[in-house]
């Protein structure tokens, strides 16, 4: 675990010096362009499967998650959850603007930064890349903004991000290959004290290359993958999203991503194969709805 115990040091210093003056000053015009926070848009699946949850052990909740399986619904403790997380990033970026790093949150188009593979059907939004980090200052590094309980973030200082929080090692690795970048910031807080810790963590072309494989081998896949386990008790089968489609025979939800006639096509989009159908491509609102002609797939 190396810790970037130079930025830490700078923004311990930097807001003692002035009582957090400069630190709020930041915060005013960054916490608007948290469009995460903000967005009205209501939307319970993913168009892609994304590169934050292919570090998952099981290849078939992926699978599930991909192809609409179930359709999830938060309680509104769960979305305070979600929303405190995106609220940290820019509380994060001021921190490091005002220790003097450049930090890019959006591209040229102001949009947020964005890698793609598989024909469009992989991928996902980076927080942001960091010049200027006080331990690497000559180089470029990915920033990766993530909120912890007391208990996860004291395992994470103890341990390291590659020890406890594997999924969020494997996502810095697709964005750091997907960009060209050597190296990445992890940045966590501690929700439960607002400590901070900053991780660096150096790319690995063979974890890499092994993810994007394996996001390949899920996209392309018909049928569910095998279960990690053939008891709905087992710990990491119980708390599943997918528990009840995998396990308890519930059936999957109706839309086109699991219908037998759909498949994956260029571009990111699905295409229909079934003869009668009246489009080929489908488009993502239709995708959502179905039609008559709906076939479940086989959930064995």
């Amino acid at each position: 675990m190396l810790v970037a115990t130079k930025a830490l040091e700078a923004i311990e210093t930097a807001m003692y010096a002035d009582q957090g003056a400069a630190f709020r000053g930041h915060l005013g015009r960054l916490m608007p362009l948290a469009a995460d926070a903000y967005s009205t848009k209501e939307d319970l699946w993913r168009d892609h499967l994304g590169a934050s949850l292919i570090g998952r052990e099981c290849g078939r909740e992926l699978w599930y998650s991909f192809h609409w399986a179930t359709e999830k619904r938060f309680d509104g403790r769960m979305l305070r959850l979600f929303n405190r997380g995106h609220l940290e990033e820019p509380r994060f970026i001021a921190l490091l603007v005002m220790i003097g790093c450049q930090v890019w949150q959006v591209d040229e188009n102001g949009r947020q930064f964005r890698i793609s593979d598989h024909n469009g059907h992989f991928g996902g939004s980076l927080d942001g890349g960091i010049q200027g980090l006080p331990d690497i200052p000559d180089q470029p590094v990915l920033g990766e903004f993530k909120t912890h309980n007391a208990k996860s973030f004291e395992k994470l200082k103890a341990e390291g991000v590659l020890k406890t929080k594997w999924e969020h090692f494997i996502q810095m690795q697709i964005y750091m290959g997907k960009t060209s970048l050597a190296w990445a910031a992890y940045c966590a807080t501690n929700k439960d004290t607002d400590a901070i810790h900053i991780e660096l963590v150096q790319f690995d072309q063979l974890q890499y290359q092994r993810y994007l494989d394996r996001a390949g081998t899920i996209i392309a896949a018909t049928s569910p993958p095998p279960k990690i386990n053939e008891s709905p008790g087992w710990f990491k089968c119980k708390f599943c999203d997918q528990k009840d489609v995998c396990h308890n025979g519930a059936p999957l939800a109706r839309n086109c991503r699991t219908c037998h006639w759909s498949r994956v096509a260029d571009e990111g989009t699905w295409q229909c194969t079934n003869a009668g159908a009246e489009e080929g491509v489908l488009s993502k609102e239709m995708q959502r709805v179905g039609c008559l002609a709906y076939e479940p797939l086989t959930n064995k």
